[in-house]
């Protein structure tokens, strides 16, 4: 049974805001407005959903989309004001703890919240600040154990540039595993490559890209994009699919990440990739023998996120020349 890993850093996100909101509000936590915050927050933080100016920090953002959730939360519930007033100062604590600003002494940060509860809130408990301290701290243990999990001595991620493409990388899973000596590196790699192996790699291979996403996330990089292999035999096994896929079944993970197709395996398989790519996932074409060059087909890549050509392939030319009309996002590999 296979994991969401993103889901699951969410969830603990979400499990921190609201420990963090019942230690400073005690008996008058109101959850419909943690709920409403901390949705906001989330799709500002990690979904990225509201991308401002090329210029803008995601902490900017967040404070804006939080601006906003305010404002709308007191004219909808006017006669609450006085709670949200004090809520929005204290949620705003909620980007130290979820790394978006940094902070150097965290006991310092919360010797802070503790006197700004007293000045707002006249709530003075001894043990607050070690027990908001010791439960931030926790739960942000569990997000870095969630993340470390999934390292495995024997398997590494080669990422590597596309060089006429910013921001986009080959992703290739390697292997440190022992063999006899009997076996030869080819064949090692063929049973590597082929198969059930060729299938049940990719799980491996979706965790450890799942997690560098969420690394990149964490650091506020919204624009790397990973393009990883598929085994298009998995298209015939429902089943199977939904489990391996169910990894990467996140709009965080979708939007960074393409799975790598040939197109004489898409023409087979037309409207079981159709199906993956209404359910969010997105792909990239390898355009073999099989693509035939005119506008038309040219016009159809355009469904696909980036299309991969070999620069020694004989419809190199002939693809080039009906890309200057068409404007596809062609790789050259």
């Amino acid at each position: 049974m296979t994991i969401n890993i993103m889901d699951e850093y969410i969830r603990l996100t979400r499990k921190q805001i609201t420990t963090y909101l019942k230690l400073v509000f005690e008996n008058t936590y109101d959850k419909r407005y943690d709920d409403m915050y901390s949705e906001k927050y989330i799709n500002a933080r990690y979904y990225n959903f509201f991308k401002g100016s090329e210029n803008a920090t995601i902490r900017r953002t967040i404070l804006e989309e939080l601006r906003k959730t305010y404002e709308y939360a007191i004219s909808e519930n006017f006669q609450d004001k006085e709670f949200i007033d004090k809520l929005h100062i204290f949620f705003c604590y909620v980007l130290y703890f979820d790394h978006v600003v940094y902070c150097k002494d965290l006991r310092n940060k919360i010797s802070k919240i503790a006197k700004l509860r007293k000045k707002l809130l006249d709530r003075d408990n001894a043990d607050f600040e070690e027990n908001l301290y010791k439960e931030m701290t926790n739960i942000s243990d569990e997000k870095e154990k969630l993340l470390n999990k999934f390292h495995a001595d024997e398997f590494y991620l080669k990422i590597s540039n596309y060089k006429n493409m910013v921001n986009v990388y080959r992703v290739n899973m390697k292997f440190n595993l022992k063999f006899p000596m009997e076996y030869s590196e080819m064949a090692i790699n063929k049973v590597f490559h082929s198969g059930i192996t060729n299938e049940d790699k990719l799980v491996i291979e979706y965790y450890l890209i799942s997690v560098q996403i969420i690394r990149d996330v964490i650091k506020q990089n919204f624009k790397k994009q990973y393009i990883v292999e598929f085994a298009e035999t998995l298209l015939e096994k429902p089943k199977k699919i939904k489990s391996i896929l169910n990894i990467i079944d996140n709009a965080v993970i979708q939007d960074k990440l393409c799975l790598k197709i040939r197109n004489e395996h898409f023409i087979e398989n037309k409207e079981a990739v159709y199906e993956l790519m209404r359910e969010g996932y997105r792909f990239a074409i390898i355009l073999d023998n099989s693509f035939e060059a005119n506008y038309k087909n040219m016009e159809n890549l355009k469904m696909f996120k980036y299309v991969l050509l070999n620069k020694d392939s004989k419809q190199y030319g002939q693809v080039m020349q009906f890309n200057n009309e068409v404007k596809n996002n062609i790789i050259e590999i």
